[in-house]
């Protein structure tokens, strides 16, 4: 979890951390005057006794544990606090068996006191508890600053019970102001540190307030003798009267202008308000928003213009839900389902639609244009194909009675012309018109041929998962057609053998059809069906090569074409 904290708040912390560095120098000048002797730096200022070494080191031990408070290090304020308690209470027992409040070596009596307060305080504060240590320190704030005021008037401390050096003192309330200012943001120092007005007009007034009537008591208290003895409380009275007077005018002015900024605020929320509610009730989607229960207790203009009481969709507490498609009336609706929350809790949802009805209309209007368009593809391969086979029959019945030279030129036309039937027909049984399934085709195409060359003792493998367009299928097929069908006459005299047509690539495709029969010899001859293949591998714009060491290779490496336009 994320806690914001203001700039009073930070500033309190950096404050009472620079009060504690001050606190243990302070303390260290004191025990290096006891060192070199002196009289100023032990404190002996004023009329006032000097501090005691041992103070000094107790107030050096209490700013470290303050400063290890700062840096949530609560443990060694813990054995402080115990520390404290258990050495100034048998302080005061030692007070308080002999009777006597001579201190020795020791702290003064209302100074033990104080420092068993600082061991309460620091245990509780490592307990995290605020407002107890906070009070304690400022009764010990109020007392150290009334011997504080003592000395700084000249009257001095006139009871031996509140004895206590002034340099203590002055310790004292650095100590108080850092411990008061070490959780700002925690009991009773939090209003104080708020970032709203009343905490900035108590900042303010409260250091103002302090220092004015400590100014205005030392001041009576010194010209009180010279100027009209026994008329010092009169006058107190008079600046204080005057002191309040200028804190409520100051109060009533901040007061005022605050009065003013809430007004134009006010003023400005409400026309932020009224221009989002405009933007809200003009938009083209439909909102709505539903309480806790799915009760919808706002629509904008297009939600009532559907006319609808509920919205049929189960709100989700957790996560936006998406509405893909909702039918109001004769129109099509989609959006989200957004909750709120409000400090964790689920408060309710908001809706908004989209009309995508004329999306729908539209989008079944082009399922239909391609289920029309499939319908058309396929009853033109279905024709191609049927007039590609009355091609193969008329070839056939020219075939008859031709001598066997004639048969042969007729047999190769009709298997080029099947070839291209096989092709059609493949597009026509897949029912996928976007491309050519090439193992498919290649099976179909080797199971023609082996037919048409009665030479089922070849056998036959195909390796590929490519689909090509049209474009590149047709002269593909045409290709290895020729280079199979040279295969099947020339490569087995014994009628056996096998014939492995190969496909693979990606971009750079990469077709091989080899045999492992006789290879071309020396005596080959370049034929029709070499020179046709050249041509096609022209067309695919590859590159053709044959290769004879273990029977014949054709190897084409190319790419697929792109269609292009004839029209």
């Amino acid at each position: 979890m994320i806690f914001l904290v203001s700039k009073s708040e930070a500033f309190a912390r950096r404050l009472s951390f620079l009060v504690s560095i001050l606190i243990i120098i302070f303390s260290l000048i004191i025990l290096a005057g006891w060192f070199l002797g002196n009289t100023f730096m032990k404190g002996e200022v004023l009329g006032s006794a000097p501090v005691q070494p041992v103070t000094a080191v107790i107030f050096m031990v209490l700013a470290a544990s303050l400063i290890m408070l700062s840096r949530d290090v609560k443990l060694p304020a813990v054995y402080a606090g115990v520390f404290f308690l258990v050495f100034y209470t048998l302080t005061l027992a030692g007070y308080l068996d002999t009777g006597s409040l001579e201190y020795g070596v020791n702290s003064r009596f209302i100074t033990s006191i104080i420092f068993i307060a600082y061991g309460l305080i620091l245990i509780l504060l490592a307990s995290s508890r605020y407002i107890l240590p906070q009070i304690l320190t400022l009764i010990c704030g109020s007392v150290a600053y009334c011997v504080f005021t003592g000395y700084i008037g000249g009257v001095g401390v006139y009871s031996t019970y509140f004895m206590m050096a002034f340099y203590t003192a002055t310790l004292h309330i650095l100590s108080c102001t850092a411990i008061l200012s070490l959780y700002p943001e925690d009991g009773v120092m939090a209003p104080l540190h708020r970032s709203f007005s009343e905490g900035r007009l108590a900042r303010i007034i409260l250091p103002i307030m302090i220092i004015c009537i400590t100014i205005l008591g030392i001041l009576t208290l010194r010209i009180e003798p010279a100027l009209f003895p026994g008329f010092g409380v009169i006058f107190m009275m008079g600046m204080m009267a005057s002191l309040i007077i200028i804190s409520v005018v100051f109060l009533a002015e901040e007061l005022s202008g605050i009065d003013d900024k809430k007004v134009k605020y006010q003023e400005a929320l409400i026309e932020a308000r009224r221009f989002f509610r405009n933007v809200v009730e003009n938009l083209g989607e439909a909102i709505a928003v539903l309480d806790h229960d799915g009760n919808m207790i706002y629509r904008n203009r297009a939600m009532k213009e559907l006319e609808v009481d509920e919205i049929p969709v189960e709100p989700s507490h957790r996560e936006p839900l998406m509405i893909e498609r909702l039918r109001i009336g004769d129109c099509y609706y989609m959006g989200w389902m957004i909750p709120m929350y409000t400090d964790g809790d689920f408060r309710g949802s908001m809706v908004s639609l989209t009309d995508i009805t004329d999306l729908i209309r539209t989008q079944r209007s082009l399922e239909d244009a391609l289920t029309e368009r499939d319908a058309l593809l396929s009853e033109v391969h279905h024709r191609v194909k049927n007039n590609l086979q009355i091609i193969i029959s008329l070839l056939n019945i020219q075939s008859i009675g031709a001598d066997e030279a004639v048969k042969s030129v007729l047999t190769d036309a009709q298997n080029r012309v099947r070839a291209m039937a096989i092709l059609h027909e493949t597009i026509y049984d897949t029912g996928d018109f976007t491309g050519v399934d090439m193992e498919s085709f290649i099976t179909r195409l080797i199971e023609r041929l082996r037919g048409a060359f009665d030479e089922y003792g070849v056998e036959f493998s195909v390796e590929t998962d490519i689909r090509l367009n049209l474009e590149t299928a047709i002269p593909l097929g045409l290709l290895i057609n020729e280079a199979v069908t040279n295969s099947i006459r020339h490569a087995f005299p014994d009628g056996r053998g096998h014939i492995r047509v190969k496909l693979k690539g990606d971009g750079l495709l990469r077709l091989t059809v080899t045999d492992d029969g006789a290879g071309l010899g020396a005596e080959y001859r370049e034929g029709v069906g070499m020179s046709l293949m050249k041509a096609l591998a022209d067309q695919l714009d590859g590159e053709l090569r044959f290769e004879s060491d273990e029977g014949t290779a054709v190897i084409l490496e190319f790419r697929e074409l792109k269609y292009r336009k004839r029209i």
